[in-house]
């Protein structure tokens, strides 16, 4: 694991919530994956397809995409905002003011150094 300059607690803490991210991505692809057999079993039927057919049945599929997507990126939000609290309520028992540098979670340095974690 990347030493991220906190102790061995809190670094495993962090591996363990990767491997909770880990788990979600990859039933995410499935279900996006899943998009797609379906499409193909229940519309796919007849050997020849008009340009529309086509046509309407990339426009639900994408539909159906973007809905899927859209709900597991309010839901990722969502978790993480609820690992913050329980980190801040936590620091709050000890009269701590815990403070993100949010510009830090675009830099892709940084955002790089982490790539090795998504492999746990």
């Amino acid at each position: 694991m990347a030493d991220l300059g906190l102790n061995s607690h809190h670094q495993e803490q962090i591996l363990s919530y990767m491997r909770f991210a880990k788990l979600q991505r990859v039933q995410r692809i499935k279900a996006v994956d899943n998009n797609f057999g379906d499409l193909k079993e229940s519309r796919l039927v007849e050997d020849t397809f008009t340009v529309d057919e086509v046509s309407d049945m990339l426009d639900g599929l994408r539909a159906v995409v973007h809905g899927e997507v859209e709900t597991e990126l309010i839901n990722m939000a969502h978790t993480n905002v609820l690992l913050l609290k329980q980190l801040f309520g936590q620091s709050e028992k000890w009269h701590l003011k815990l403070q993100a540098d949010i510009s830090e979670l675009e830099n892709s340095n940084t955002l790089t150094a982490m790539t090795p974690l998504s492999a746990t």
